[in-house]
C-alpha cells in the first residue's frame, strides 16, 4: 500500500440502506462501570461449548457461500501479536469468516451500541465476544483501555470502519477513523480484509440475494506512526493510513470482481 495515498471522494451511508434495528430497549446506562471485554476464566469456560460448536459451522458456511480466500499470506502477523482488524461489512456472516480466519487466537467484535440494547440479541453478542462502541463523544476513550488490554495479550479486535453493515454492498463507504486512532494508541498494526461478493442466480434467472459467492481478500499489514512525545495524534499521517485501506478496499473489490464475473484474467492464489 502506498505511503501517502490520493484521497478519494466517498459516500456516507445513505439512510434508507441502515437495518432499522428493531425492539432495541435494554438501554445501556454507560454512565456507571461497564465491562466491555472479558477477559476472566469463567467466562471463556463458560462460551467455550458455543465457541466449540460456532467455528465447525463457520466451516460448513464458507463451502456453502463458495467462500474463496486470498492473501493468506498477510496472516503471519496476527501470530506475532495483537493486530486490530478491519473489513467491509457487507454481509451477515462477515465477521463469522474473520473470527474463523484468525483461530485459534481470540477475536473481540466491535458492534454499535444500538445492538447491544436489544434482548436476547445482547446475550448472544456476548457469547461470540462482540462488545458496544458507546454511542457518545466518550466512546472512544470508553473502549481504549480493554481494547488495549486484548492487543496486549495477543488477542485480535475487529472494527467496521463504515459503521454499519450494508447488505451485499459492494461500495466502500466514507470511514470512520476510531479503529486507525486505536492503532496508533496502542501501537498496533493494522491488518485489512475486504469481501468481495459475486451475484448467484437461481435458474429461473433471479438473483439468490441469501446465497452470494464470497471472497475473503487479506491486505499487507499496516503500522501506525510511533507515538509523539506530546502524546498528541498525527491526525494528518492517520488520515493517510485510513485513505490507504479505503483505497485498497476499492481497488481490491474491483480486481476481483472482474475475475470472479469471469470477465477478467485469472489472478494467482495468495
Amino acid at each position: 500500500m502506498e505511503d501517502r495515498a490520493e484521497k478519494r471522494r466517498r459516500n456516507t451511508i445513505p439512510p434508507e440502506k441502515l437495518i432499522v434495528v428493531k425492539r432495541n430497549t435494554k438501554k445501556l446506562d454507560l454512565t456507571k462501570p461497564y465491562k466491555y471485554i472479558y477477559f476472566d476464566w469463567w467466562f471463556t469456560l463458560l462460551t467455550f461449548p458455543v465457541m466449540l460448536l460456532l467455528y465447525p459451522m463457520a466451516g460448513l458456511a464458507g463451502p456453502y457461500f463458495g467462500l474463496r480466500v486470498s492473501g493468506r499470506s498477510n496472516k503471519r502477523i496476527l501470530r506475532r501479536q495483537g493486530c486490530i482488524v478491519i473489513s467491509n461489512h457487507c454481509h451477515y456472516f462477515d465477521t463469522v469468516f474473520a473470527a474463523k480466519a484468525v483461530f485459534p487466537r481470540r477475536l473481540y467484535i466491535s458492534v454499535a451500541q444500538r445492538n447491544f440494547e436489544v434482548p436476547v440479541v445482547r446475550r448472544i453478542l456476548r457469547i461470540v465476544r462482540a462488545f458496544p462502541i458507546p454511542a457518545s463523544a466518550w466512546g472512544f476513550k470508553m473502549i481504549a483501555a480493554p481494547v488495549g488490554e486484548a492487543l496486549r495479550r495477543g488477542h485480535h479486535v475487529l472494527f467496521m470502519p463504515e459503521g454499519d453493515l450494508v447488505y451485499l454492498s459492494q461500495e466502500i463507504y466514507r470511514f470512520k477513523p476510531g479503529a486507525f486512532y486505536m492503532s496508533y494508541l496502542h501501537q498496533a498494526p493494522i491488518l485489512p480484509i475486504v469481501y468481495v461478493i459475486t451475484k448467484r442466480y437461481r435458474r429461473n434467472g433471479s438473483e439468490n440475494t441469501r446465497r452470494p459467492r464470497m471472497r475473503q481478500v487479506f491486505g499487507e499489514p499496516m503500522f501506525p506512526p510511533p507515538l509523539l512525545e506530546n502524546g498528541a495524534f498525527p491526525k494528518e499521517e492517520l488520515s493517510d493510513m485510513m485513505e490507504a485501506a479505503a483505497s485498497w478496499m476499492e481497488d481490491t473489490i474491483a480486481r476481483y470482481s472482474a475475475v470472479d464475473s469471469g470477465g477478467g484474467s485469472r489472478l494467482p492464489k495468495g
